[in-house]
């Protein structure tokens, strides 16, 4: 039944249920007109809801196919999602799995790590005091180095100062040995001069050797056979021979008496048991010719008898054993 018929039953109702008056009435048929009026638009509004609840069912339609097929997309999606679900789960399972291994690892690390703490910390503390005494040691070492460089540094400067010395009191060595060298020639060259007869006829001979100047005599010119006091021509010889030695004032002057290998016989032998006193008592005659007669200080001569034990030459035959049978002057440097 329509809104509108509804209303007129109504308003019949009413009017036959009594008698109204014509205002009364009219009020009536004024409010079921305004109910018609307002029914009509009811109704127009009920067709309007229709027409959008067709739409909305047609949309309702559309809307549950849509939701159909994002349901079957939602399913879709939600398996995938599961499936990845499941596999992180598996993973995960997994990575606790070896997250539990690595902490049983680690504790067990962690228990052999206490246990060795205290072993470490004792090897520690060993190399610590190790280390102290070392650096002890360093220092006392450097200590002792230093004084050592100190002390070789002084050895060292002592021994340039020792060197320097030396080496001025070498220079003065050579100088004075060149200066001696030229006291040695110009007596040589002064005796040579004063025995040139002499050395012309190989009664004497000069020798110039490392600074010693030796006077070479044959026995013959200042002795006779198995005699020791000089004849009178070797005192000549021997006054030259001290007129050019006299001038040598820094050299001592040694007399040597030599003999050749021929033992002492017959009644030589009283005087002269062997070579050795005939050699010396011939050096000695010669010094003591210098000191009284040619007046040498004697403090400068020396005479010492070498008999047959220093010879020049082989005593094999005559001319060499009277090479051996000498008097040898040699100036030396004072002791």
């Amino acid at each position: 039944m329509s809104m509108r018929k509804g209303v007129l039953l109504v308003a019949a109702s009413i009017f036959l249920g009594g008698c109204v008056t014509a205002g009364k009435y009219k009020a009536l048929e004024t409010e079921a007109q305004a109910q018609k009026t307002k029914a009509a638009g009811l109704e127009d509004q009920l067709q309007t809801s229709k027409k959008d609840a067709d739409g909305l069912r047609q949309q309702m339609d559309a809307s549950k196919t849509e939701h159909t097929t994002a349901s079957r997309q939602f399913a879709d999606q939600l398996s995938d999602s599961q499936a990845k679900l499941k596999g992180a789960t598996e993973e995960l399972a997994s990575v606790k799995a070896r997250v539990a291994t690595l902490e049983d690892s680690n504790k067990d690390l962690r228990i052999s790590l206490e246990a060795n703490k205290g072993e470490l910390t004792k090897k520690v503390s060993d190399l610590s005091k190790d280390k102290d005494e070392l650096a002890k040691k360093l220092s006392n070492t450097a200590n002792e180095l230093a004084s050592v460089k100190a002390s070789r540094e002084a050895e060292v400067s002592a021994l340039q100062r020792k060197l320097g010395a030396a080496l001025a009191e070498k220079v003065a060595l050579e100088k004075a040995k060149e200066e001696e060298v030229a006291r040695v020639k110009g007596s040589y060259e002064s005796l040579a001069a004063g025995l040139k007869a002499e050395i012309a006829a190989g009664e004497v001979q000069l020798t110039q050797l490392k600074g010693k100047l030796t006077v070479n005599m044959v026995d013959r010119i200042l002795f006779d056979s198995g005699e020791a006091s000089v004849k009178p021509n070797g005192r000549k010889v021997l006054e030259n021979i001290a007129k050019a030695i006299k001038s040598v004032a820094d050299k001592d002057i040694r007399i040597e008496g030599h003999t050749d290998n021929v033992p002492i016989g017959g009644d030589l032998k009283n005087r002269f048991p062997t070579n050795w006193e005939l050699s010396t008592a011939r050096a000695t005659a010669v010094a003591r010719y210098l000191q009284e007669k040619a007046l040498l200080d004697p403090m400068r001569l020396v005479a010492a008898g070498y008999g047959e034990f220093r010879p020049v030459a082989r005593n094999d035959k005559p001319e060499n054993k009277a090479l051996n049978r000498r008097i040898e002057i040699v100036l030396v440097p004072k002791e």
